[in-house]
Protein backbone atom coordinates (compact mmCIF):
# COMPACT_ATOMS: atom_id res chain seq x y z
CA UNK A 1 0.00 0.00 0.00
CA UNK A 2 2.61 2.28 0.77
CA UNK A 3 4.46 1.42 -2.15
CA UNK A 4 1.54 2.38 -4.41
CA UNK A 5 0.91 5.78 -2.24
CA UNK A 6 4.66 6.63 -2.92
CA UNK A 7 4.20 5.86 -6.62
CA UNK A 8 1.04 7.88 -7.01
CA UNK A 9 2.84 10.61 -5.42
CA UNK A 10 5.70 10.44 -7.49
CA UNK A 11 3.50 10.56 -10.58
CA UNK A 12 1.60 13.64 -9.55
CA UNK A 13 4.72 15.39 -8.43
CA UNK A 14 5.66 14.41 -12.42
CA UNK A 15 2.77 15.70 -14.03
CA UNK A 16 3.04 18.87 -11.45
CA UNK A 17 6.88 19.69 -12.54
CA UNK A 18 5.86 19.22 -16.69
CA UNK A 19 2.75 21.83 -16.08
CA UNK A 20 5.59 23.92 -13.90
CA UNK A 21 8.02 23.60 -16.67
CA UNK A 22 5.23 24.55 -19.55
CA UNK A 23 3.71 27.41 -17.71
CA UNK A 24 6.14 29.14 -15.33
CA UNK A 25 8.21 30.69 -18.50
CA UNK A 26 5.26 32.40 -19.60
CA UNK A 27 3.24 33.62 -16.25
CA UNK A 28 6.02 34.78 -14.46
CA UNK A 29 7.84 37.97 -16.15
CA UNK A 30 11.60 37.10 -15.25
CA UNK A 31 14.70 39.81 -16.69
CA UNK A 32 17.44 38.10 -18.48
CA UNK A 33 16.17 34.50 -19.15
CA UNK A 34 15.80 33.97 -15.38
CA UNK A 35 13.01 31.59 -15.56
CA UNK A 36 15.55 28.83 -17.43
CA UNK A 37 17.90 29.30 -14.16
CA UNK A 38 14.83 28.28 -12.03
CA UNK A 39 13.52 25.56 -13.97
CA UNK A 40 17.18 23.46 -14.62
CA UNK A 41 17.15 23.96 -11.01
CA UNK A 42 13.65 22.39 -10.43
CA UNK A 43 14.50 19.41 -12.91
CA UNK A 44 18.64 19.15 -10.90
CA UNK A 45 15.99 18.57 -7.59
CA UNK A 46 13.61 16.38 -9.01
CA UNK A 47 16.15 14.20 -11.05
CA UNK A 48 18.02 14.32 -7.21
CA UNK A 49 15.24 12.86 -5.53
CA UNK A 50 15.61 9.44 -7.88
CA UNK A 51 19.07 9.80 -7.58
CA UNK A 52 19.83 10.48 -11.14
CA UNK A 53 21.43 13.66 -12.25
CA UNK A 54 21.71 15.35 -16.08
CA UNK A 55 24.20 12.67 -17.03
CA UNK A 56 21.00 10.57 -17.03
CA UNK A 57 18.99 12.39 -19.37
CA UNK A 58 21.95 11.77 -21.99
CA UNK A 59 24.46 14.89 -20.71
CA UNK A 60 27.50 12.74 -19.88
CA UNK A 61 30.73 14.11 -21.54
CA UNK A 62 31.49 10.83 -22.71
CA UNK A 63 28.24 10.96 -25.19
CA UNK A 64 30.13 14.54 -26.67
CA UNK A 65 31.82 12.91 -29.61
CA UNK A 66 33.06 13.74 -33.01
CA UNK A 67 29.54 11.96 -34.40
CA UNK A 68 27.82 13.70 -32.40
CA UNK A 69 28.44 16.76 -33.62
CA UNK A 70 28.49 15.80 -37.14
CA UNK A 71 25.10 14.46 -36.40
CA UNK A 72 23.86 17.27 -34.64
CA UNK A 73 25.19 19.72 -37.19
CA UNK A 74 23.54 17.53 -40.28
CA UNK A 75 20.52 17.53 -39.17
CA UNK A 76 20.35 20.98 -38.04
CA UNK A 77 21.12 21.39 -41.97
CA UNK A 78 18.13 19.00 -42.73
CA UNK A 79 16.16 21.20 -40.15
CA UNK A 80 16.71 24.26 -41.99
CA UNK A 81 16.08 23.38 -45.78
CA UNK A 82 12.97 21.37 -44.71
CA UNK A 83 11.46 24.72 -43.29
CA UNK A 84 12.61 27.11 -45.55
CA UNK A 85 12.35 25.18 -49.02
CA UNK A 86 9.14 22.52 -48.16
CA UNK A 87 7.11 23.99 -44.55
CA UNK A 88 7.03 27.77 -45.01
CA UNK A 89 6.52 27.73 -49.07
CA UNK A 90 3.26 24.90 -48.45
CA UNK A 91 2.17 26.94 -46.00
CA UNK A 92 1.83 29.86 -47.84
CA UNK A 93 0.67 28.70 -50.82
CA UNK A 94 -2.35 27.47 -48.84
CA UNK A 95 -3.30 30.04 -46.54
CA UNK A 96 -3.13 33.50 -45.75
CA UNK A 97 -0.50 33.46 -43.48
CA UNK A 98 0.42 36.64 -40.73
CA UNK A 99 3.31 39.07 -40.90
CA UNK A 100 6.11 36.91 -38.37
CA UNK A 101 8.21 39.89 -37.19
CA UNK A 102 9.13 38.32 -33.66
CA UNK A 103 13.32 38.82 -34.60
CA UNK A 104 12.98 41.54 -36.76
CA UNK A 105 14.69 44.06 -34.22
CA UNK A 106 18.28 41.70 -34.76
CA UNK A 107 18.33 43.38 -38.82
CA UNK A 108 20.77 46.13 -39.00
CA UNK A 109 22.08 45.38 -36.05
CA UNK A 110 25.46 43.11 -35.40
CA UNK A 111 24.97 43.32 -31.76
CA UNK A 112 21.57 42.38 -31.35
CA UNK A 113 22.00 39.65 -33.41
CA UNK A 114 25.10 38.25 -31.71
CA UNK A 115 23.14 38.63 -28.29
CA UNK A 116 20.17 36.85 -29.91
CA UNK A 117 22.25 33.79 -31.78
CA UNK A 118 23.66 33.40 -27.50
CA UNK A 119 20.19 33.04 -26.37
CA UNK A 120 19.49 30.65 -29.07
CA UNK A 121 21.78 28.71 -27.92
CA UNK A 122 21.58 28.51 -24.54
CA UNK A 123 17.41 28.76 -24.23
CA UNK A 124 16.41 27.15 -27.83
CA UNK A 125 19.19 24.67 -28.05
CA UNK A 126 20.38 24.01 -24.04
CA UNK A 127 17.22 24.58 -22.02
CA UNK A 128 14.86 23.75 -24.35
CA UNK A 129 16.07 20.39 -25.56
CA UNK A 130 16.94 19.46 -21.34
CA UNK A 131 13.53 20.35 -20.37
CA UNK A 132 11.57 18.75 -23.16
CA UNK A 133 13.44 15.97 -24.55
CA UNK A 134 15.93 15.29 -21.68
CA UNK A 135 13.07 15.48 -18.82
CA UNK A 136 9.76 15.73 -20.09
CA UNK A 137 9.86 13.23 -23.26
CA UNK A 138 11.68 11.09 -21.42
CA UNK A 139 9.27 10.81 -18.31
CA UNK A 140 6.16 10.03 -20.89
CA UNK A 141 8.64 7.18 -22.10
CA UNK A 142 8.95 5.31 -18.35
CA UNK A 143 5.00 5.61 -18.35
CA UNK A 144 4.02 4.53 -21.73
CA UNK A 145 4.43 0.53 -22.59
CA UNK A 146 7.38 -0.22 -24.50
CA UNK A 147 4.77 -2.47 -26.37
CA UNK A 148 3.08 0.26 -27.88
CA UNK A 149 4.20 0.92 -31.75
CA UNK A 150 3.21 4.63 -31.48
CA UNK A 151 5.53 6.72 -30.15
CA UNK A 152 2.86 8.99 -28.04
CA UNK A 153 6.22 10.01 -25.30
CA UNK A 154 7.35 11.72 -28.82
CA UNK A 155 4.09 12.93 -30.11
CA UNK A 156 2.68 14.38 -26.49
CA UNK A 157 6.14 16.31 -25.84
CA UNK A 158 6.47 17.24 -29.56
CA UNK A 159 2.46 18.66 -28.87
CA UNK A 160 3.68 20.23 -25.84
CA UNK A 161 6.57 21.78 -26.81
CA UNK A 162 4.43 23.26 -29.79
CA UNK A 163 1.66 24.82 -27.16
CA UNK A 164 4.85 26.26 -25.13
CA UNK A 165 5.33 28.49 -28.08
CA UNK A 166 1.96 29.89 -27.96
CA UNK A 167 3.11 33.74 -28.13
CA UNK A 168 3.73 33.01 -31.98
CA UNK A 169 0.82 32.70 -34.18
CA UNK A 170 -0.38 29.21 -34.98
CA UNK A 171 2.07 28.69 -38.16
CA UNK A 172 4.68 29.14 -35.38
CA UNK A 173 3.03 26.59 -33.14
CA UNK A 174 2.59 23.94 -35.94
CA UNK A 175 6.48 24.70 -36.80
CA UNK A 176 7.08 24.18 -33.54
CA UNK A 177 5.17 20.64 -33.35
CA UNK A 178 7.34 19.37 -36.10
CA UNK A 179 10.50 20.62 -34.75
CA UNK A 180 9.48 18.79 -31.80
CA UNK A 181 8.75 15.49 -33.70
CA UNK A 182 11.94 15.83 -35.05
CA UNK A 183 14.01 16.43 -32.58
CA UNK A 184 12.34 13.73 -30.22
CA UNK A 185 12.83 11.11 -32.94
CA UNK A 186 16.18 12.11 -33.60
CA UNK A 187 16.78 11.68 -29.28
CA UNK A 188 15.63 8.46 -29.93
CA UNK A 189 17.74 7.43 -32.88
CA UNK A 190 20.74 8.50 -31.15
CA UNK A 191 20.25 6.75 -27.76
CA UNK A 192 18.70 9.50 -26.12
CA UNK A 193 21.96 11.68 -26.31
CA UNK A 194 21.18 14.39 -25.93
CA UNK A 195 24.08 16.38 -26.76
CA UNK A 196 22.92 15.61 -30.78
CA UNK A 197 19.45 17.38 -30.47
CA UNK A 198 21.16 20.66 -28.41
CA UNK A 199 23.56 21.24 -31.14
CA UNK A 200 20.73 20.73 -34.14
CA UNK A 201 18.43 22.40 -32.49
CA UNK A 202 20.67 25.52 -31.73
CA UNK A 203 22.12 25.33 -35.12
CA UNK A 204 18.54 25.58 -36.41
CA UNK A 205 17.88 28.70 -34.76
CA UNK A 206 21.46 30.20 -35.42
CA UNK A 207 21.05 29.77 -39.33
CA UNK A 208 17.65 30.84 -39.35
CA UNK A 209 18.64 34.27 -36.92
CA UNK A 210 21.64 35.10 -39.53
CA UNK A 211 19.01 34.45 -42.33
CA UNK A 212 16.84 36.86 -41.11
CA UNK A 213 19.51 38.92 -40.40
CA UNK A 214 20.64 38.97 -43.55
CA UNK A 215 16.82 39.92 -45.05
CA UNK A 216 16.72 36.31 -46.80
CA UNK A 217 14.88 34.52 -44.76
CA UNK A 218 11.90 32.72 -46.26
CA UNK A 219 9.17 34.63 -43.59
CA UNK A 220 6.20 33.70 -43.39
CA UNK A 221 4.58 36.96 -44.77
Amino acid sequence: MDKVRNQTRTTLLDVCSIAFLILFPHIVPLPFYMYAVICLLVIWFLLRKKGMSFRDLGLSKSRFTLKTILAGIISGLVWVVFMQFIYIPVIKSLFVVPDYTEYNFIQGSLSKLIMTISAAWLIGGFYEEIVFRGYIQSLFETWIPKSSRIPWNIIITSLLFGLYHWQQDTFGIIAATLGGLYWGFLYRKYNNNLWTVILSHALFDTITLLLIYTGVFGNLN
